[in-house]
C-alpha cells in the first residue's frame, strides 16, 4: 500500500494527550491531525467497563467521520489501597467540572492515612489503531495480510455504518435504542459484576476513609447508564454526544473468509454528511495494545511538568514523579509510551514499514 499521503487522527482534543502521542508517533510516515482539525465529530460517551472498550470506542467513530486511520488510547489509574480506584474514572474523579489539580487533591485526601508501603498504583494505557481502509479499493486484501506478534492484538471489524439502523429517528439516543444494544450485548450485566466489584472495598490495610470513598463511588457509578446504580442525571441528550454500542459486536473474521454481512443496525449520531461515510471499506483492520507502570502515590503533589496524575505518581525504581522526568525519558518507561511502542511495531510489521 502507499503510506505517504495516509492520515492518522489521534482521537481526543485534550491538547496534552494529542501533543504526547504526535510526539511519540514523530519520525513515522503518517501525517498526525487530532480530532480537532475535524469539525463535526462526534464527541463519544466512554461507558465501557474498561480502557480497551473505550479506545474501541473512540478510534470507530473517529475511523466511521473522518475516513482516516483512527488512533485513540484510555487510561486507568489503579490505586491499591482504594480498592483500585479511580480506574477508568481517572479523568473525571472529582466530579462534574473535574480538573487535574482536583483529581490530584482528591486522590491525595483519600490517601492521607495510608502509609507508606501501602501507597501502591498502576497506570495502564490501552491503544487502539483503526483503519477503515486498509488496502486500495483494486486490491483484495490476501489471507494472512497484516499479521502482528503478541503483545499487539489484530481484530477484523465489519464497517458497523453500512447497515440500516432500526429505528425511526425520533427514538435515537432514548432509552428504548439503549436498550435494544443491551440485547445485542449485554452490557448492564458487565456494568453489574464491575460495580459489584468496585464497592466492595476488598483492601485489608484500612489507611482510607472507607465510607468517603464508597460515596465517592456511588456517585460515579450513578452516572453511567449500564450500572445498576444509573439515576438517570446524566443521562445524555440525543444530539449532544454519541452512546457506541459494545465495539464487540461488529468482529469479523478475515480476510478472504466468508464473512456475515453487517446486522440492520448502526449506532446513531453520525452526521449524514460524515466526510468518511462514502469512503469507508467493508473490512476494517484494527490493531491494539496496552502499556502498564506500577510506583506509588506521593504525599504531595512534586513537579511542574506531565499533566493529570504526574505530579504525585512515583514510578517504582525511580527517585522523581512523572511531573519531574524530562518528556524523552518519561516517554522511555510512561504505560502510555509502552503501549504505543507496542501499537507501533505492529503497524510497522502489518504495513510492511
Amino acid at each position: 500500500m502507499n503510506k505517504s499521503g495516509r492520515k492518522v487522527v489521534v482521537a481526543s482534543r485534550n491538547r496534552d494527550k494529542v501533543r504526547e502521542l504526535q510526539q511519540l508517533l514523530e519520525g513515522t510516515p503518517f501525517t498526525v491531525l487530532s480530532a480537532g482539525d475535524f469539525p463535526g465529530l462526534p464527541d463519544v460517551i466512554e461507558d465501557g467497563t474498561t480502557i480497551l472498550g473505550n479506545a474501541t470506542r473512540k478510534a470507530m467513530v473517529t475511523a466511521a467521520f473522518t475516513g482516516e486511520i483512527a488512533l485513540a488510547d484510555d487510561t486507568s489509574l489503579q490505586v491499591r489501597e482504594l480498592n483500585g480506584w479511580p480506574d477508568t474514572f481517572a479523568a473525571r474523579f472529582s466530579g462534574p467540572g473535574a480538573t487535574y489539580a482536583s483529581n490530584a487533591r482528591l486522590l491525595l485526601e483519600l490517601m492521607e492515612p495510608a502509609p507508606d508501603g501501602v501507597r501502591n498504583a498502576r497506570f495502564a494505557s490501552c491503544c487502539v489503531w483503526i483503519d477503515p481502509r486498509p488496502a486500495p479499493r483494486d486490491t483484495r486484501l490476501k489471507p494472512g495480510a497484516y499479521e502482528v506478534l503478541s503483545p499487539a492484538r489484530r481484530r477484523w471489524v465489519l464497517n458497523p455504518w453500512s447497515g440500516t439502523r432500526p429505528f425511526h429517528p425520533h427514538t435515537a439516543g432514548t432509552e428504548a435504542e439503549w436498550d435494544y444494544w443491551n440485547t445485542l450485548v449485554d452490557r448492564r450485566a458487565e456494568w453489574a459484576k464491575y460495580t459489584t466489584a468496585m464497592l466492595s472495598d476488598s483492601t485489608s490495610f484500612g489507611g482510607h476513609d472507607r465510607a468517603r470513598l464508597r460515596g465517592i463511588a456511588e456517585g460515579l457509578l450513578a452516572g453511567c447508564p449500564d450500572s445498576p446504580l444509573f439515576t438517570g442525571g446524566d443521562e445524555p441528550k440525543s444530539g449532544s454526544a454519541m452512546r457506541l454500542p459494545d465495539p464487540r459486536i461488529w468482529t469479523a473474521r478475515g480476510p478472504g473468509e466468508d464473512n456475515p454481512a453487517p446486522g440492520p443496525f448502526h449506532p446513531s449520531g453520525l452526521p449524514a454528511d460524515a466526510p468518511g461515510k462514502e469512503h469507508n471499506q467493508e473490512l476494517w483492520l484494527e490493531l491494539s495494545a496496552e502499556g502498564k507502570l506500577l510506583g506509588e502515590i506521593t504525599r504531595q503533589p512534586v513537579g511542574g511538568g506531565g499533566f493529570g496524575y504526574d505530579p504525585v505518581f512515583r514510578p517504582i525504581g525511580s527517585q522523581q514523579t512523572l511531573a519531574e522526568i524530562e518528556p524523552e525519558a518519561k516517554h522511555r518507561i510512561s504505560h502510555r509510551g509502552k503501549a504505543l511502542r507496542r501499537l507501533l511495531g505492529a503497524v510497522r510489521q502489518a504495513y510492511g514499514l
